[in-house]
């Protein structure tokens, strides 16, 4: 059996995909080293409301787009998150399995300097709700050649994480050189989300929202939903 390997940018409170194929993989490597690209779910993520779904994005200053993730930093202002506070506590704080003290922390933690740190803390607290056993490896941890792009970067992380199968989702099959990999002996195994329904607080069904829609409307179930909806 081999030794399975994701590669996901850090993205904000993320949607239910990135935990499928987080929960895929043996190995989860957040890719902080390449260029943050301006209006990516690094930065924002959509919620559930009434009228249908909106953004919440992170006002990132314009001096570090092209900057590796892990050299973006915070807004100094901080109105931006008091304003996310408050659109997932008008939305969400009526829902049965809301975590206001999530919530909280989230908003108050003065700690979080970069980008990077502020999505991870978010990251983490879904993945262990989720109860997603995958160990999580920065690849700015890896010493990786700054040289190395798309195809030949995501081979040298898999190799450097003991990986001989690469979890990519659907979009790598326009850009992935398979034959590449075939080479290096890495199996490449594609992961396609299927939307699934599950109550939300409102009437009908928007998919694609953040992971704290399905958390916070079915509490407990949604690991068994992550997991068994693959």
């Amino acid at each position: 059996m081999g030794k399975k390997v994701a590669i996901h940018q850090p993205n904000y409170l993320p949607w239910i995909g990135f935990f499928q194929k987080m929960s895929l993989a043996d190995i989860f490597v957040i890719l902080d080293t390449v260029e943050f690209s301006k209006d990516s779910y690094t930065q924002r993520t959509k919620i559930r409301t009434k009228e249908g779904w909106i953004w919440l994005t992170i006002p990132v200053e314009r001096k570090f787009y092209f900057r590796p993730i892990n050299e973006v930093y915070l807004p100094r202002n901080n109105k931006w998150i008091k304003k996310h506070k408050m659109a997932i506590i008008s939305n969400y704080a009526k829902s049965i399995f809301f975590d206001k003290k999530f919530i909280d922390e989230y908003s108050c933690n003065n700690e979080f300097i970069k980008l990077q740190e502020f999505n991870e803390f978010g990251i983490s607290y879904l993945k262990n709700k989720f109860e997603i056993e995958s160990e999580v490896i920065r690849a700015s941890e890896l010493r990786l050649d700054k040289n190395l792009k798309s195809t030949e970067l995501l081979i040298e992380i898999v190799k450097r994480v003991g990986g001989d199968v690469y979890i990519s989702g659907m979009g790598g099959k326009k850009y992935l050189e398979e034959e590449k990999f075939e080479k290096e002996g890495i199996e490449i195994r594609y992961f396609e989300f299927r939307p699934f329904e599950y109550p939300q607080r409102w009437g009908g069904f928007e998919p694609y929202m953040s992971a704290i829609d399905l958390l916070f409307n079915v509490g407990e179930k949604a690991k068994d939903l992550i997991k068994t909806n693959l």
